[in-house]
């Protein structure tokens, strides 16, 4: 599941650029997810496929076989394999598995960076700059600036995930990011390891 929200993460953090250098790309990707306001968008990653909103340092997802808020300070994540709800409080380095900015944060200070202009967009390629299990990651965003494919290749294969339907200044409220025990069923135990 962290690998999961790794993915969305660092997809959603990337969603628009227009630079010339994969820098510079990068670093106004990041500016304009801060710049959106609330963010929403559908993914799909192998069998996993849901719904993200993110606002800021928040976020929510609703997918096939997880459920998870942050809102900025204690997640909450509810599976449908356990069904139950783990609440946690995430230390810096658990948050650059789950947050977009601190994921994205990661790939700039971890990550040597290439771009190319193709004929829909940029492809970013993204390779570690020292030992990891990632090979490389491979990012694609259209012309209108938003990214839609992210393929994360190590030594054992590679993933595929792929964004649709995204759209900024989404309405949201503090709600949004918080459990809601009528999203999950009835009876469900909660877990604080907090």
């Amino acid at each position: 599941m962290k690998r999961l929200f790794t993915m969305v993460m660092l997809l959603l953090a990337v969603v628009c650029c227009h630079a010339q250098s994969a820098t510079q790309i990068f670093d106004r990707t990041v500016a304009a997810y801060k710049a959106a306001g609330a963010v929403s968008a559908n993914y799909r990653a192998g069998s996993s496929h849901g719904t993200i909103v993110m606002k800021g340092n928040q976020f929510r997802i609703l997918a096939n076989n997880i459920k998870s808020w942050y809102d900025g300070k204690t997640q909450w994540t509810y599976s449908t394999a356990t069904d139950e709800v783990n609440v946690t409080t995430p230390s810096a380095q658990q948050l650059v598995m789950i947050h977009p900015l601190a994921a994205a944060q990661s790939l700039k200070s971890g990550y040597k960076m290439s771009a190319k202009k193709s004929g829909s967009g940029y492809v970013l390629t993204l390779k570690p700059k020292a030992k990891s299990k990632v090979v490389s990651v491979t990012l694609y965003v259209s012309k209108n600036y938003v990214l839609t494919k992210a393929i994360y290749t190590t030594k054992k294969g590679s993933e595929t995930l792929t964004i649709s339907n995204y759209k900024t200044k989404v309405a949201t409220n503090a709600a949004t990011f918080k459990f809601n025990k009528k999203m999950v069923p009835a009876g469900t135990e909660v877990v604080d390891l907090r």
